[in-house]
């Protein structure tokens, strides 16, 4: 009887591995360091005030009717790899906060388009200096993946021993088909009260959105928490190498 048991725990892992086995796919991308992915957050957090506009890497000064980061509304990004070097973006339309890590230097700038024609602003306009890498704050957060939900949610499938102190560890739950004819598969934590649910939708094993739930019961016994909605247009090994470069227009003046 022992015997019988011991060996329909391990089928049932088997089979429950087996059935997660299409995020296994995109671990094994990011594990690689070579890649590009591009997506739409429909669902960020809202803004409701200007408090931190002044400190948006370069570009200050807007005006509070003109800054788009006051209301929530859908935000783009892109991140690529290749080994050590790594670019980031994440904005709306038209004004795009960016980050190039190369040689163990971080180049933080913004994008923005004036008269339909893009502009740079580093340390000030089309001048850029260099950061030395800030490991320790990877260590304990996490890589960044453009915004932060994207952040959590790519980090979350990454093996719990190279998670970040401040991740949770995930454990597959379920997977199936849904009437539009997506696949998904289902991950769940726990942590200090919180829960956190999420979902990753497959067409014909193609990664293309990812749908999360973070919610805990408050002190009067009502379920407080949020929604996120990511849409993911490109996920693939293959990494924009035009990306892993200063633009053009940006000049280097770091004092080395």
């Amino acid at each position: 009887m022992k015997k019988f048991l011991i060996v329909g725990a391990l089928i049932f892992f088997t089979l429950a591995r087996a059935e997660a086995a299409k995020i296994d796919a995109y671990r094994e991308i990011l594990l690689g360091n070579s890649y590009t992915i591009r997506y739409e957050n429909l669902t960020p957090a809202p803004r409701v005030t200007n408090k931190d506009r002044v400190e948006l890497y370069g570009k200050s000064g807007l005006a509070v009717e003109e800054n788009e980061y006051l209301v929530n509304r859908p935000k783009f990004g892109v991140i690529t790899a290749d080994g050590g070097d790594r670019y980031e973006e994440v904005g709306s339309d038209d004004f795009f906060m960016c980050r190039l890590s190369r040689g163990g230097e971080d180049f933080f700038f913004t994008k923005y388009k004036k008269r339909g024609k893009w502009e740079y602003v580093g340390e000030r306009k089309n001048r850029v200096v260099a950061n030395d890498k800030n490991y320790l704050a990877e260590i304990l957060e996490g890589k960044s993946f453009g915004d932060a939900d994207m952040t959590h949610l790519l980090n979350a499938i990454l093996p719990n021993e190279m998670k970040s102190a401040a991740q949770f560890n995930y454990k597959f739950i379920a997977a199936g088909k849904i009437a539009s004819g997506l696949d998904y598969e289902d991950f769940r934590a726990d942590s200090g009260g919180v829960t956190d649910v999420v979902r990753y939708y497959f067409d014909s094993g193609k990664l293309v959105k990812i749908a999360a739930a973070s919610y805990h019961k408050k002190s009067d016994g009502k379920i407080e928490g949020r929604k996120c909605i990511l849409k993911i247009s490109e996920f693939s090994a293959t990494p924009e190498k035009s990306l892993l470069k200063l633009p053009a227009e940006l000049k280097d003046v770091t004092r080395r």
